[in-house]
């Protein structure tokens, strides 16, 4: 989806008995042909010490009702919820100025909260291609620690704040209860209801003394597209700033006072640093601020409803609640769509076998000799092949003779071969095993074993084309230079095997220290 900045409406309670009434904050409506009667509308807040200021907004006066506010700027929402987006709705004033009205409203007048969840249901019908469920959890931050207002106060520890793999933070361990029906729905609201705090000051008998999130949350599962959305609806009732001279409060309200003033203002310098571009906003600096970051520079569309106080006694809260809805109207959000794809998951494609590749001419020529009808070689025959066999190794006896031992050191740990058992020599021989090659070092020669390379190529033709078969069983290590333990054609207890080309070399020269032993 776009982006989407943030949705802002004022709202002007109505004075309440035994307060001063005058018109230095009003609500104009000009006259038009709308039948929206905010479209135009604005704010006039009378400055002594400066000019008039004007703030455009969407605005309710004093003679607006629920069902109005509720028709122009939240019912438009509810076909987004729908559409697997998230949606938060929030209420932002000082106290005693008509927020939790707004949100709850009474029985004769109910407020967004439960107009916003009959309406939730109402629309069922037009999603039939859907599986639906509904489902609510409801907390309160007090002195900024998440409780779970589904449970009552005794059995509500704190609960912390999590941040998922995809960054979307969530209060860990809240209950979330499945809702079949309006009438459900609020026999649970009432109730968890009586668990918020609330307290008594000298503006508000019953203040809030927390901020409120109710969430509602549609699972919509598509059989047809095998797919499942997730939409989302946050309905937050912030608590009132708070002007202690004018509260009253004694030493426990102050504390409270004090906690909610502090979120509230971490809120502002959130605003303030998404309006600058900061490189880093200050969601961490308050967990309100943290739980409400989807909806500030986040990924879900949303509403500010501003509630504001009449009267001159409430001047400068009115300025800076407006100052905070200007600044906050510009924040941009990009709405996401909660999507889950439902299909299963396929399994791995595992890739057919290569095709087997040609053995190198040493190999091809063991296995050609081995399939003849004798399954033995003559000394002659035998000779013949291994010396085509090892054209490549066999040292050319024209050549000039280096002076460089040609040892292989494929198989050596350290300086010493491993005992290593080999298939017996000629028959009536016996199996041996080879020893140490420090141990003949002193005999001379070809890697110390008293022989020139000449005598060993000699030798080598004398031994049975069974003994070479034998060895051709084996699995060598998987890299030159590991210890060869234990090792007997019965066991094959080595790792994976060589390269065919490195195997072979590695048989030839053991062929050749059996031949001496």
């Amino acid at each position: 989806m776009a982006s989407h900045r943030i949705k802002i409406a004022a709202r002007l309670r109505p004075s309440l008995p035994g307060e001063i009434t005058d018109d230095d904050i009003a609500v104009h409506h000009p006259s038009n042909d709308s039948t929206d009667s905010t479209v135009g509308s604005y704010i006039s807040v009378v400055n002594p010490r400066d000019i008039t200021q004007i703030f455009k907004f969407p605005c309710y006066g004093h003679d607006s009702t629920q069902e109005e506010i509720f028709d122009n700027d939240v019912e438009p929402l509810l076909d987004v919820v729908y559409s697997g987006v998230t949606v938060t709705i929030f209420a932002y004033g000082v106290t005693s100025s008509g927020k939790t009205h707004t949100m709850q409203g009474t029985r004769a007048e109910p407020g967004i909260i439960p107009r916003t969840v009959q309406a939730l249901f109402n629309r069922q019908n037009r999603y039939q291609q859907y599986q639906l469920s509904f489902s609510m959890s409801y907390m309160e931050l007090y002195k900024d620690e998440p409780y779970d207002l589904l449970v009552t106060r005794e059995n509500a520890p704190k609960l912390p704040v999590r941040e998922d793999g995809n960054g979307m933070v969530f209060v860990a361990n809240l209950s979330s209860l499945p809702i079949e029906s309006v009438d459900e729905f609020e026999t649970i609201y009432n109730q968890a209801t009586k668990n918020r705090s609330i307290g008594a000051t000298n503006l508000n008998r019953a203040s809030s003394r927390s901020h409120a999130i109710l969430t509602i949350e549609i699972m919509m599962i598509d059989p047809s597209q095998q797919k499942t959305l997730t939409g989302k609806i946050n309905l937050v009732d912030l608590a009132g700033s708070e002007n202690n001279k004018l509260t009253g409060n004694d030493p426990s309200r102050m504390a409270e006072s004090k906690a909610i003033n502090q979120s509230l203002s971490v809120l502002g310098q959130v605003v303030h640093a998404l309006n600058q571009g900061a490189p880093r906003i200050p969601y961490r600096n308050s967990k309100l601020t943290r739980l409400l970051q989807d909806a500030l520079g986040g990924s879900s569309v949303g509403l500010l409803i501003c509630n504001l106080a009449p009267g001159s006694r409430f001047r400068q809260d009115t300025l800076n609640t407006l100052n905070f809805a200007t600044r906050t109207k510009n924040v941009e959000n990009k709405p996401v769509i909660n999507e889950r794809d439902n299909r299963p998951v396929p399994k791995p494609h595992f890739a057919a076998p290569p095709a087997p590749k040609l053995a190198p001419t040493v190999l091809q020529t063991i296995t050609t000799a081995g399939s003849s009808s004798s399954g033995r070689l003559s000394m002659g025959t035998a000779a013949t092949a291994a010396g085509k066999a090892r054209a490549s190794l066999a040292p050319n006896p024209n050549a000039p003779r280096s002076r460089v031992p040609r040892v292989s050191n494929v198989g050596m740990g350290g300086t010493v071969y491993q005992r290593f058992a080999v298939p017996g020599g000629p028959p009536g021989g016996g199996r041996r095993s080879l020893e140490s090659v420090d141990e003949k070092a002193a005999m001379g020669g070809f890697g110390g074993l008293g022989l020139t390379e000449q005598d060993i190529e000699e030798k080598v033709r004398f031994l049975s084309f069974k003994n070479f078969v034998a060895l051709s069983r084996f699995s060598l290590p998987d890299r030159p230079g590991s210890h060869l333990t234990g090792m007997n054609p019965g066991s094959r207890q080595a790792p994976g095997p060589w390269h065919p080309f490195f195997r072979a070399v590695h048989y030839n020269f053991l062929l050749r220290v059996e031949r001496k032993q």
